[in-house]
């Protein structure tokens, strides 16, 4: 109640509203128009307003106005948890541990799959996958798929592996065998003719020899220990030199080598010994194909250099020409009767050679309805 203004509190809620908000309720209902205040103090949640009552009574002989203020209070509830709220959070906590097992289990079973595919791979098992299910998380089915190809990809590699050691021990056993049975029979005396037995032996050992340089030749490139050193050349010098060199093996071959330079001087940064090893590959392998000729040229396509080594031989099955640079891949099976076998290694060193000295090689076959071959080896950067 308020009299003149004054808060009289019979039977108030002491301590719950603050006396200052009493008697702030109390000026704006005397003064003006009621307002509400509402809040809270402790337990307790409040509100009140100054009720527009006038009651006229005599106080200490004097008329005085009395008007009334509304409070309203209720407990806001107790501290401790009620057993509602007890039994949502257990039902929320269960809730949580049923989610997290199913997510768990849709993460942990694919692992589960892929530690074990990576185990068996690990041990030998090249045919070990992890495989996908339609339940499985985007990125754990992306994680097994790489998995998969990878198993897949040493598969490859492995029966590649298997081939060329096949390739070699048949390289290896030949030359060997033709040694062995021509030594006997000169250490017997049965061969008919001792020159020619020599001959056959000093011509296996250095097959042998060149079969052995090529294979240390790929080890050092597996390595990166291949040694290089560049310098500037002038290309038809050193096609010149390699036409001399290799004339003995097409002369034996009955095969006519020709040489076609660029018609202006063309210079490129190689290695010359190591190009000069890529041309004499090439040759070499056209020559156990070509019918009559074999063309070596260059020529110049804007700052890029094309070494082109041609012949006219069969030409190459469309299924063979992604494969002839393999160092797994061996089409002496092809060759024509009676030329010079080589290793099976020479188009496989010429390619990994030219890309180590930032060059490609590649083959374009068949040339013409009768057949032919050519191989390019293009150098990046050519200067006139």
């Amino acid at each position: 109640a308020v009299v003149e203004g004054t808060v009289e509190t019979p039977g108030a809620p002491n301590g719950v509203v603050p006396e200052a908000t009493l008697n702030r309720l109390a000026e704006s209902g005397v003064t003006g128009p009621s307002s509400a205040v509402k809040g809270s103090t402790g337990s307790e949640a409040w509100a009140g307003v100054a009720v527009p009552i006038k009651v006229a009574r005599r106080v200490n002989g004097a008329t005085a106005i009395r008007r009334y203020l509304l409070v309203l209070t209720r407990k806001i509830g107790s501290t401790t948890l009620s057993g509602d709220f007890l039994i949502l959070a257990g039902a929320v906590i269960a809730f949580a541990v049923v989610v997290s097992l199913a997510l768990s289990r849709r993460i942990t079973k694919p692992l589960r799959r892929a530690v074990s595919a990576t185990q068996r791979i690990a041990e030998g098992d090249l045919d070990a996958r992890v495989g996908t299910h339609p339940g499985d998380f985007p990125e754990l089915s992306s994680l097994a798929n790489s998995i998969d190809a990878m198993a897949e990809g040493l598969g490859r590699l492995r029966t590649a592996e298997r081939q060329f050691l096949l390739s070699v021990s048949h390289e290896l056993r030949t030359p060997l065998t033709s040694i062995r049975g021509y030594s006997e029979a000169l250490l017997d005396g049965t061969a008919a003719d001792a020159t020619h037995a020599a001959s056959v032996i000093g011509n296996e050992a250095r097959r042998l020899e060149r079969l052995v340089g090529d294979l240390l030749d790929l080890a050092k490139l597996d390595a990166r220990t291949f040694s290089l050193h560049f310098r500037t050349v002038d290309i038809s010098e050193l096609l010149a030199e390699v036409a001399e060199e290799l004339r003995p093996v097409t002369d034996r071959a009955g095969l006519q080598l020709t040489v076609h330079p660029a018609p202006a001087p063309l210079f490129a940064r190689v290695d010359p010994d190591r190009l000069d090893q890529v041309l004499a590959n090439l040759v070499e392998n056209a020559a156990k194909y070509a019918r009559t000729t074999i063309r070596l040229g260059s020529v110049a396509n804007g700052t890029e250099g094309r070494l082109i080594v041609e012949d006219d031989g069969p030409g190459i099955p469309a299924e063979e020409i992604g494969l002839i640079f393999n160092r797994h891949y061996s089409a002496d099976r092809h060759a024509r009767p009676g030329r010079p076998r080589g290793s099976g290694l020479g188009l496989a060193i010429a390619s990994e050679l030219s890309a180590a000295m930032g060059a490609t090689v590649r083959a374009e076959s068949p040339l013409r309805p009768g057949g032919g071959t050519r191989m390019i080896v293009a150098l990046p950067s050519v200067s006139a």
